[in-house]
């Protein structure tokens, strides 16, 4: 007697459907699960068995054989003990029907049916390997109900997914809640008092997902304008939503009150933060807090104070977009494209660039300060922003005078000027002028004679790098962008200047 129930396991963030074959035959009674299955799910035996038995159902007196298939990659998760009881439990019946229907949960000894993590990715798997149907429990309805395309049905109990599969009732399809219109942040750039240069340089960074690094006295506001960022971003599209709530739900973060992502990450970790607890890891990988920011903002406030060679492992990952975990399993990939948003105090004890305050910092404090302000990493990051402090007469200016700009002016801009990038990079690979490499820099960074030859003479009077030579043009593009320039002009290479300067000689 053989059955076959649908399901699926994870990867990272990764779903892959798999086939949970039992087999009844004569012998000593046992319960065996092959198939590179993980403690938790060689323990499911000791779940299952008394969850049948307590809803009322024999149990095999034979000797059970559980067969994960396909056999050769690792299988994780609670949630196969739903598609292994039900495996069990009808063996001798026909589960050809059951081939379009798949089963997530995990099973309690009385038979009540636990939320799992991870649903989403895997529902999306299952749905790309043509199942129609998916049983989960209760609680993730909601969360794999994103999924126009797909029916679920939702369970409480054991009893009531044997019903389902047996078709003795074939189950009320969950209906998405209504929810309400995205919440409008309490955050706003018209609170903002001044640092309207700032402002316009956040204004590019967000039209073309330019990295950001900010530094300045404290106080000066960057944590404010940080904070204010995704005011002025895209709304996220379907697609985006699915792959943030995925993220989330493998990190075990979502729940009844914030069952989907709809609004696009702000992660902030503080400057204690592990490697692993960045990057992501673990004995069971994991998403880091770069995963967590994926399609949105990383803000790494007092980048003096976190560890080097945290740091330091954040630069080829930034780059790649993706972090790549190896584990002895297999690879893992974390998606990892995000706006990052870096602030800095100008020395440690912060008063090296006030004329108020005396710094306190020593000669071979300032310059450790200073290698890892603008060491290897900040030198990956698109824009370097001065920020100064706010002065007596911001103050009285913003009392006479109207507020600077608001958020809904920047994000008019920034909308437009992404519609433009959308538009020009259709087909292309490419999502935003941040993401071009040297061949897309060369296709769609085209200059005008007086914006190349002023590009000419920075090179070399400033002496750039060829990284700094392609952001300062990725950046122009976007300067461009905002403006509705087909080419970019000899204005807008010296705007982008002044986002790549030596900010210590400004000082």
């Amino acid at each position: 007697m053989l059955t076959k129930i649908q399901t699926a396991t994870l990867m990272g963030i990764e779903g892959h459907a798999v086939t949970v074959e039992t087999d009844l035959h004569n012998g000593m009674p046992g319960f065996n699960i092959v198939g590179l299955a993980d403690t938790t799910i060689r323990e499911a035996c000791q779940r299952i068995k008394p969850a049948i038995m307590n809803c009322g159902y024999l149990f095999p007196r034979e000797r059970v054989t559980v067969n994960l298939v396909p056999a050769g990659s690792p299988k994780e998760g609670s949630h196969f003990d739903l598609p292994i009881a039900l495996g069990v439990m009808m063996l001798g019946q026909d589960t050809e029907s059951l081939k379009h229907t798949a089963f997530l949960g995990e099973v309690s000894l009385d038979g009540t049916i636990h939320s799992v993590k991870g649903v989403l990715p895997l529902a999306i798997c299952l749905r790309r390997a043509g199942i129609k149907r998916l049983v989960l429990p209760a609680s993730n309805a909601e969360e794999a109900s994103i999924l126009e395309d797909l029916e679920i049905l939702p369970v409480t109990t054991l009893r009531e997914a044997v019903a389902i599969a047996e078709g003795e009732q074939m189950g009320t399809p969950y209906l998405r809640k209504e929810t309400p219109g995205i919440p409008k942040t309490e955050y706003d750039y018209s609170q903002v008092v001044g640092q309207e240069s700032v402002k316009r340089a956040i204004t590019i960074g967000a039209a073309g997902a330019h990295g950001i690094l900010m530094i300045g006295s404290p106080g000066s506001g960057k944590s404010m304008m940080a904070k204010r960022i995704p005011s002025i971003l895209p709304e996220l599209t379907y697609e985006e939503k699915l792959e943030i709530t995925g993220i989330y739900s493998v990190a075990g973060l979502l729940d009844d009150h914030r069952p989907v992502i709809e609004e696009r990450p702000f992660r902030s970790p503080h400057h204690t933060i592990t490697k692993v607890g960045l990057l992501g890891g673990g004995a069971r990988p994991r998403p880091g807090e770069l995963s967590l920011a994926h399609r949105g903002v990383l803000f790494l406030d007092e980048l003096g104070e976190f560890d080097s060679k945290v740091i330091d492992s954040l630069r080829q990952p930034i780059e790649d977009q993706v972090v790549h975990i190896t584990r002895q399993m297999g690879d893992v990939l974390f998606p990892s494209q995000v706006m990052l948003v870096v602030a800095a105090n100008p020395c440690k004890c912060g008063n090296l660039w006030d004329d108020k305050k005396v710094c306190s910092c020593t000669s071979q404090q300032l310059e450790s300060h200073r290698r890892k302000l603008m060491g290897p990493f900040a030198d990956r990051i698109d824009m370097h922003i001065k920020v100064n402090p706010v002065t007596k007469e911001n103050l009285i200016r913003a009392d006479q005078m109207a507020a600077g700009m608001s958020s809904a002016q920047m994000r008019e801009m920034v909308l437009a000027a992404r519609e433009r990038q959308e538009h020009r990079f259709r087909g292309t690979g490419y999502r935003d002028n941040g993401s071009l490499d040297e061949r897309g820099i060369k296709a769609y960074c085209v200059l005008t004679g007086a914006g190349e030859q002023l590009l000419r003479e920075a090179f070399g009077r400033l002496g750039l790098t060829m990284r700094g030579y392609h952001k300062i043009l990725k950046m122009a593009r976007t300067v461009a962008d905002l403006e509705g320039a087909d080419r970019i002009a000899e204005q807008h290479v010296a705007e982008a200047l002044m986002y790549r300067p030596d900010i210590w000689e400004q000082a």
